[in-house]
């Protein structure tokens, strides 16, 4: 079990690293389109679509590497108060009430969309460019994922610690 769970965690640590990488393209991609649009007075067809599919990847591949750290927004009034065996009783009770019900349903919904857009080619309406929309649907999809098998890793060393009383920081 430990082996999977640190596979898990490696993998959040490796995408999150690489979709972090992901904000020097689009660095890049804005500055030369605010270039090209006000100092030589030409319109780019490609760049809106690009700039949101690369912010929407960037997002989305570093949410679990965002929960691995305890990175997301906690509401701490109550939670902050707690003893840590009650701040892993409270978090037990959110996964199961929260998170694995809307993650469950939002990988299932944007993967099945996504495996959709990549058979019928379903293409950006935003711009004149074009682009096909499944590769783009694809990582939303696999950031998702990504961020449920995090969630669920750690429930369990939630679990771990409730049951057994073993805290392992990771």
């Amino acid at each position: 079990m430990e082996r999977f769970l640190r596979l898990i965690d490696a993998t959040s640590e490796w995408t999150g690293k690489l979709g972090s990488y992901i904000i020097i393209i689009l660095i890049l991609g804005i500055g030369y389109d605010i270039t090209i649009r006000y100092f030589f007075a030409l319109p780019n067809l490609w760049i809106f679509d690009s700039t949101y599919m690369l912010y929407g990847a960037h997002t989305m591949l570093g949410v679990a590497y965002c929960h691995l750290h305890r990175g997301h927004v906690r509401m701490d009034l109550l939670y902050g108060r707690l003893s840590p065996r009650g701040r892993a009783r409270m978090d037990v009770i959110c996964y199961l009430v929260l998170f694995f019900p809307l993650l469950i349903v939002l990988v299932y919904k944007c993967g099945s969309h996504a495996i959709w857009s990549l058979l019928y080619g379903e293409r950006s309406s935003a711009s004149v460019w074009r682009p096909y929309l499944g590769p783009f649907k694809l990582v939303i999809s696999f950031g998702l994922l990504l961020f449920l098998l995090q969630g669920l890793a750690d429930f369990i060393r939630n679990m771990r610690f409730l049951i057994k009383g073993e805290s392992d920081e990771s």
